[in-house]
């Protein structure tokens, strides 16, 4: 594949006119969403990535922050197209502010060009320049967007428990780095690390280990308690836990004391754990949160307030806390949704002790597949990045059940409505990346902030120094 970019990169013509760089970079644009669902060609990615750089080449000021701000806006356009169908001719300011990030990497990229960075210290800028702003724009930017990363095009993978989804990252863009450079033997050798390296096979579980749990997830939408009810009466009388979509009972249950009994009931009467979405109101006041609540048959519960809530919903107020829920069953980490497109609320629930995960999310069946199967994309990174089973249960979309390397060991779609059903293990050992791989990201970051301090600060302050160290 390196091979390949780096040839195909060596037979285009000479980029001399800016219509032809532009062609470039809203092609590499457009390359770099393929490699998302729903065509999924994962390692298009560098090819997407490839071409900016060169596109970039030899370029400064305001043509190159045109580049990007063009690969960018067609990146997330072609990919997030199905925004049109919910917030319409506004989603266009959404991509604008993300390719704003893409638009910062090109500046940032033409200016250390122009310091004299070339050899292996442009490789290594790159990948910190492309990772930090990526990483501001998944995890920190007020409008959070951790879709379409480039450690994401790649799924489930060995390193993925060791240095996270950000961290694949930084070894993608090495490699894309390293081949625009023309090593593509040393691109090679880290693309089959990734593709080689250790990865945890799925694992065969037995009804009769006292750590393995029957779980049931109700996958309905638009209907009210007495359907959720109806649905989990049927279940088998060997399932143990069962788990129902966010909103599933979007009101206050603990409030209306006759349905409140009802699930009370249904928990000690088939003798299970139910986590469920619902809400908290306050007692006076509009007040309210989004909430996983969990209910044991002895009559013990626990709640998360979902910490990540959407931006441009009403989704109640932000929760601050990511604890597991102490069940019959273990600790068990019951994230809402959102919270699972982000790197830690299910790592801080695991370092606390959750043994595996139960996830009611919402994706409605009005929003397109295309929507559905990026956002799916997200919790099997989650369940990689710190070895838990992980079962989803969404309204419509896909919902899941994960096993700890991320690989889905059951899936329904948005077309199948009803109960699906499944095993899971409680796992109580922590991957490295749980413990302190998370911490590259921010590294990174950190790096990537000291070198665009300098960039930004004038050149007589380091003189006519250069950063060339030969490849």
């Amino acid at each position: 594949m390196e091979r390949g970019i780096t040839v195909a990169m060596r037979s285009l013509p000479k980029l001399s006119s800016l219509p032809v760089r532009c062609g470039l970079a809203v092609g590499s644009g457009a390359i770099f969403a393929s490699a998302y669902p729903p065509l999924g060609w994962r390692w298009l990615v560098l090819l997407g990535i490839g071409g900016l750089l060169v596109a970039l080449r030899g370029q400064h000021g305001t043509r190159a922050r045109a580049l990007g701000f063009l690969h960018g806006l067609t990146a997330f356009a072609v990919s997030l197209s199905w925004l049109f169908q919910i917030f319409g001719w506004i989603s266009l300011m959404l991509f604008t502010v993300l390719a704003v990030f893409t638009t910062l990497f090109a500046e940032m990229q033409s200016r250390a060009v122009s310091r004299g960075i070339q050899g292996w210290w442009w490789v290594i800028f790159t990948a910190v320049n492309w990772c930090g702003w990526e990483f501001i724009r998944a995890e920190i930017f007020s409008l959070k967007l951790p879709w379409l990363t480039a450690g994401l095009a790649l799924g489930p993978n060995g390193l993925l428990p060791w240095i996270g989804v950000y961290g694949v990252s930084f070894v993608v863009i090495l490699i894309v780095a390293l081949a625009v450079v023309k090593k593509p033997l040393i691109a090679g050798l880290l693309a089959i690390a990734i593709l080689l390296f250790p990865m945890k096979t799925l694992p065969t579980l037995e009804a009769t280990d006292p750590q393995v749990v029957k779980i049931v997830g109700v996958q309905l939408e638009s209907v009210s308690l007495p359907d959720f009810l109806e649905a989990t009466a049927k279940l088998p009388p060997d399932v143990r836990y069962v788990v129902w979509p966010e909103y599933a009972l979007p009101y206050d249950i603990r409030k209306n004391p006759k349905d409140w009994e009802r699930v009370q009931n249904l928990c000690r009467e088939r003798d299970i754990t139910l986590t469920l979405g619902t809400k908290w109101c306050a007692e006076k006041g509009d007040d309210w949160r989004n909430i996983a609540l969990t209910l044991d048959a002895n009559g013990g519960r626990g709640e998360h307030n979902k910490v990540h809530t959407v931006h441009l919903f009403n989704d109640g107020i932000a929760g601050i806390t990511a604890l597991p829920v102490s069940t019959a069953h273990g600790k068990i980490g019951t994230p809402v949704c959102f919270d699972c497109d982000y790197e830690g609320i299910v790592r801080k629930m695991t370092a606390s002790g959750a043994e595996m995960f139960m996830v009611p999310i919402m994706d409605a069946a009005s929003w397109t597949a295309k929507q559905h199967d990026q956002h799916a994309e997200l919790f099997r990174l989650r369940a990689c990045e710190n070895g838990r089973w992980m079962c989803v249960c969404a309204t419509s979309g896909v919902s899941q059940i994960i096993a700890p390397n991320g690989q889905v060991s059951m899936v329904r779609r948005t077309d199948e409505p009803g109960p699906f059903t499944g095993m899971m293990k409680r796992l109580t050992k922590l991957t490295f990346y749980t413990r302190i791989g998370w911490i590259f990201p921010w590294c990174v970051l950190g790096i990537a902030v000291v070198c665009w301090v300098i960039l930004l600060l004038p050149q007589r302050v380091f003189g006519d120094s250069k950063f060339t160290v030969p490849l």
